[in-house]
């Protein structure tokens, strides 16, 4: 199956698929995860990173009790690097995370298959600068609209937020500004059809291989 790259899914006017960490009940932030989001052939796997105090970058949403146990970010490099046209989310915990993570991703030949969100909203120019992007991420609680004028300013194409924060009135909004929303965790059938149906800009998601079928079914990709 042809993998395409997620600007040449946009480009289609389709929406793009990522692969949630954990996805297809797999463990979250594992190497399951990662060989799960490979075989499901989404355009983007999503996984969360952290530090360690010695500088070490590994796979985790919270901090663990053992970071020995916890799979490293240069395991996914290395299982991503041959995957033609797949990209990563990379949801940085914690902020000062984007120079250390780009610079292992350089000598992978990743760096421009990297978008960051999570704590790094104040970093698109630095993530820029380094050859990779950043979507502005906005959590429950959050002002939407605050949100879409926070990326006309700050020139990210798309707003990463909890998929039950979005009403077609802020899809439209968006739009008209020449953004699009990703939507995360977006797993259950009658969502994940209702953003396609939208046309909406990502979809992530831990079911991407129903995600996978019924966007061929709906968009025809």
């Amino acid at each position: 199956m042809k993998r395409y790259t997620p600007k040449e899914v946009l480009a289609q006017g389709k929406t793009v698929i990522t692969a949630h960490s954990g996805c297809e009940k797999t463990p979250d932030n594992s190497i399951e995860h990662i060989l799960a989001a490979i075989a499901s052939g989404a355009e983007m796997i999503e996984v969360d990173v952290r530090q360690a105090a010695d500088g070490t970058l590994y796979l985790s949403h919270d901090v663990p009790e053992d970071i020995s146990v916890r799979p490293l970010l240069k395991d996914l490099f290395e299982r991503i690097a041959p995957e033609e046209n797949m990209e990563m989310n990379l949801d940085v915990k914690t902020e000062g995370l984007i120079v250390p993570v780009m610079k292992l991703a350089e000598e992978y030949g990743l760096a421009g298959r990297i978008v960051f969100t999570g704590a790094c909203n104040s970093d698109r120019a630095l993530a820029n600068s380094l050859g990779a992007e950043m979507w502005r991420s906005a959590w429950p609680g959050d002002s939407i609209p605050e949100g879409i004028e926070a990326i006309k300013k700050d020139g990210s194409p798309f707003l990463n937020v909890y998929f039950g924060m979005i009403t077609d009135k802020d899809d439209r909004a968006l739009r008209e500004a020449g953004r699009g929303f990703s939507a995360w965790t977006v797993s259950d059938e009658e969502n994940i059809r209702r953003f396609l149906e939208m046309g909406i800009s990502n979809i992530t998601t831990r079911t991407p291989g129903l995600a996978m079928k019924l966007r061929r079914e709906i968009q025809g990709i």
